[in-house]
């Protein structure tokens, strides 16, 4: 691991920390974004996890005393590389930034004053705007907004975003930071370790920007998710069985196996082949959580005889109560 621009400055108030992996195109936007914070009281912890393009050109061309630059020789994955960034932070509060996402210039200036409302609250979090880069639509996420203990809410399928948080610098050293584990989920373990220990606030603001379909994305890779799945379900059951109930477990354990599969059907489509039988197939794993899993193995099957375009025409056809149709199966809008 290298480390450059490391200045001898005083502690500031937060460390923001921006993980990067071949992502050359996107992140000098995230980087900008933090760059233009009201608030100036931060050090910037850029780490390179062992990217081949033109990231380190691009982290090289940026000037601010306020940065620090990190690099892994070798990829090793996203928790390792926040971990890296926190082994280095000096703030009372950490901010994660990925590197696809951006902030408002008030992002950190409106967390901190929450913070300062909040003083038992070692998170705060804010709401966030989805801007799908291939249609140009803009949304707000529309997640509930959960204060105090939310471990429950957790378990219940909300998850607020790694981007649009500070976390006190004491409560993830309490909890040992990222498990290293976990390549996709890692964000929702995290919350859940710390929504055991300390109190949650946030703010309905919606000060960050998520850019969703511009690439390759993490949390929709079927094998990093079927493996973190195995890991989290042994890792959960007793705690989440002992705080929320076993119906709870089991709700959240089923959640967590459709997205393996949902990411499944995703890969499929977005190859272009294969997604007929990749759907046939999940449709018989699917068939194994019934009755839970009832409107997504309708779904599967769906996709496995008519094909995704064939689904959406038909269901198209049925106007309004197609539009139903698409809601109950959980059909996402990008197909």
């Amino acid at each position: 691991m290298c480390v450059t621009d490391c200045q001898d400055r005083p502690a500031p108030c937060v460390s923001v920390a921006i993980s990067t992996w071949n992502r050359a195109h996107l992140v000098g936007r995230a980087i900008r974004s933090a760059l233009a914070q009201t608030f100036e009281d931060f050090e910037l912890l850029i780490v390179d996890d062992g990217s081949t393009d033109a990231t380190p050109e691009v982290l090289a061309g940026v000037n601010d005393a306020r940065l620090r630059r990190i690099r892994h020789e070798r990829n090793h994955g996203v928790s390792r590389t926040r971990n890296t960034a926190l082994g280095l932070a000096r703030g009372e509060w950490m901010a994660f930034l990925d590197d696809d996402n951006e902030w408002t210039p008030d992002y950190l200036e409106r967390q901190l004053a929450l913070a300062a409302s909040r003083p038992d609250t070692g998170v705060v979090y804010c709401r966030a705007r989805l801007r799908n880069a291939r249609s140009g639509a803009e949304t707000t996420e529309p997640g509930g907004l959960w204060q105090g203990k939310v471990f429950c809410h957790l378990v219940d399928g909300w998850t607020p975003f790694m981007s649009g948080a500070l976390i006190r610098m004491s409560a993830l050293t309490e909890v040992g930071g990222f498990d290293e584990r976990l390549r996709a989920s890692e964000d929702r373990d995290l919350w859940m370790r710390l929504a055991q220990r300390t109190p949650f606030a946030g703010m309905p603001d919606a000060l960050l920007i998520r850019h969703l379909r511009h690439g390759v994305q993490l949390s929709f890779n079927p094998d990093f998710q079927a493996g973190d799945a195995a890991i989290a379900d042994g890792k959960w059951q007793h705690a989440i069985t002992a705080a929320c109930g076993r119906k709870a477990y089991r709700r959240w354990r089923l959640r967590t196996l459709l997205w393996v599969e949902r990411c499944r059907l995703e890969r499929a489509a977005e190859q272009g082949r294969g997604e007929r039988v990749s759907a046939a197939r999940s449709a018989g794993r699917l068939l194994r959580l019934l009755p839970g899993s009832a409107p997504h193995v309708v779904e599967a099957l769906g996709l496995a005889i008519l094909g995704s375009r064939r689904l959406e025409w038909v269901t198209r056809r049925l106007g309004w109560y197609g539009y139903r149709a698409r809601k109950a199966l959980g059909l996402s809008a990008s197909r």
